[in-house]
């Protein structure tokens, strides 16, 4: 079962405008997707995806596919020959991955940072589209009790938010009355990383406190810090486990046998969790194959699929907070020829200049030039984070001398007024 040959397919793919203006200013992840074709020597097919520019994946060429289900160190390649070895045998992929112990999966809608109103809004888009826990990147540059709160006026009975703070409410003292003040709101379903991982005593703390679960990734930290990596490179898994941290974990990346390794971890420890990794439908599906196979995989696992306005295939039926595992061969969901044409010629979105201004209800503004600097403004104690009534604008570039000039001071330096 060789490879016969492996294409590349670079896509422009495009946010939905009701979160596009906050997904570009995050930069948590672009609208550059590459899908891979892998054809077998039968003329068998298979798809797989993975975000970014294309990377060469020649090396798999002639190789065999069976082997690269497990020896392939690159998601979309790896995903593709799951695809395509699925539909040789006739069998799903699941079927390759492991024992399925659940034909059906929690499944997660997910957004970045969002206004209270906008936040509110994709609550109901998604609950309209069948989900009932939504992952929401909650930030120290928006007041979470104005975000809460205008989330539980809208949020269906039964609906959960799970708040992810990246370790930005950053040691228990600070962090306790955000976390408690949040959990009076019934639709809050738990906490994800509100602190530095490194801080041991602090999560035991938390979780002694508040009344949520609270999540964290496995063996690893959580903070956006790029200026000084030793801000918070985490403990190891076992420590994890052994200091009771979380209650369950997040498990991100692409590899089937090490997310299927970690997935036995959890199971021996009784830690449910979920599989995090952000792409098309074709990512979802695969998830949805993975996660099936997994006894712990108990929490909504994510894609962040829906945000595409269009995407390369039909995602996986969701009913009432569950997606339906595939059942077809290989992943069980079927590309759209022409829309791969139309993303492949699409133009990519140009690069634009942004400042994003955090507004206090003093009236004091900070300006900045990118999402890191405001990242570790908030992380280093620069600013206070998660302040009543604070709130992030944002001014694109309008060519005039006055942004030129504020955008050149805030690169070298975040500017006050």
């Amino acid at each position: 079962m060789k490879i016969a040959r492996i294409e590349t397919i670079p896509l422009n793919m495009t946010f939905i405008p009701e979160v596009a203006p906050h997904m570009l200013r995050a930069t948590t992840h672009g609208t550059r997707v590459t899908l891979y074709r892998v054809e077998l020597e039968n003329g068998i097919e298979g798809y797989g995806d993975d975000l970014g520019n294309p990377v060469d994946p020649s090396v798999w060429v002639g190789q065999n596919a069976l082997v690269a289900l497990h020896q392939a160190r690159h998601d979309g390649v790896q995903m593709a020959c799951f695809d395509a070895v699925g539909k040789a045998l006739g069998v799903p992929a699941h079927v390759l991955m492991g024992r399925q112990v659940r034909s059906r999966v929690p499944f997660a809608y997910w957004t970045i940072d969002l206004p209270p109103e906008t936040l509110a809004q994709q609550i109901r888009q998604a609950a309209s589209l069948g989900y009932t826990s939504y992952k929401f990147k909650c930030r120290p540059w928006w007041d979470p009790r104005e975000q809460v709160a205008a989330a539980a006026e809208v949020a269906p009975k039964g609906f959960r938010l799970w708040l992810d703070f990246n370790g930005h409410l950053r040691e228990a003292g600070l962090a306790l009355p955000v976390l408690k003040a949040l959990a009076q709101y019934d639709c809050v379903g738990g906490f994800e990383s509100p602190i530095p991982q490194r801080d041991v005593e602090g999560y035991q703390i938390i979780r002694r406190s508040v009344d949520r679960p609270i999540v964290g990734h496995y063996g690893g930290g959580c903070c956006h810090v790029v200026s000084d990596r030793s801000f918070d490179p985490g403990v190891p898994g076992p420590v994890q486990l052994r200091e009771q941290m979380f209650d369950g974990y997040v498990l991100g990346g692409g590899d089937v046998d090490r997310l299927r390794s970690l997935a036995g971890v959890a199971h021996e420890f009784r830690k449910p969790f979920w599989i995090q990794t952000v792409g098309t439908a074709l990512r979802a599906a695969w998830i949805a194959h993975l996660a099936s196979t997994c006894d712990e995989g108990l929490l909504s696992h994510l894609a962040a699929h829906d945000l595409w306005v269009r995407d390369v295939a039909p995602a996986p039926k969701m009913v009432d907070g569950w997606m339906l595992v595939p059942s077809g061969p290989g992943l069980g969901v079927s590309p759209d020829p022409a829309a791969i044409e139309a993303l492949r010629s699409s133009p990519p979105a140009p690069p634009v200049r942004r400042i994003s201004t955090v507004v206090y209800s003093s009236g004091l503004r900070w300006h900045f030039a990118n999402e890191q600097q405001r990242h570790e403004a908030f992380y280093f104690g620069h600013l206070r984070g998660f302040a009543p009534g604070v709130r992030l604008e944002v001014r694109e570039d309008d060519g005039s001398r006055d942004f030129d000039e504020l955008y050149r001071r805030c690169q070298e330096e975040p500017v006050v007024e």
